[in-house]
């Protein structure tokens, strides 16, 4: 098993699936790999019935976030795409406001 780490910032707010007995918490990750480049990255964010899922209240478009996980990659229409089971997620930068504007984030509770 190898881990990987990757920067960037959410392309639109997360949503939350209940699948069998599990959650999934899905978002998008745009990363910069150059000055002219953006990857984007689907994530995965699995957690158990018991488990809390208020990380995805957090995860909104704009958010920069730093998502530790495992990445495998596919390709959709002749395009390649990344995908990533997500292990841990930590909010950096700026967070949304109950006005939905961006303010600096303060304490991270994940």
């Amino acid at each position: 098993m190898y881990k990987t780490l990757m920067t960037g910032n959410l392309g639109q707010d997360a949503t939350v699936n209940e699948v069998g007995d599990k959650k999934v918490i899905n978002f998008s990750v745009a990363v910069q790999v150059r000055k002219d480049f953006t990857q984007w990255v689907d994530c995965s964010y699995w957690r158990n019935a018991d488990q809390s899922t208020g990380v995805a209240d957090y995860l909104l478009k704009g958010q920069k976030v730093l998502v530790e996980g495992e990445c495998s990659a596919d390709v959709w229409k002749d395009t390649p795409k990344l995908k990533m089971n997500v292990k841990q997620i930590e909010l950096l930068g700026n967070e949304r406001n109950n006005n939905g504007n961006l303010q600096e984030a303060s304490d991270n509770p994940f």
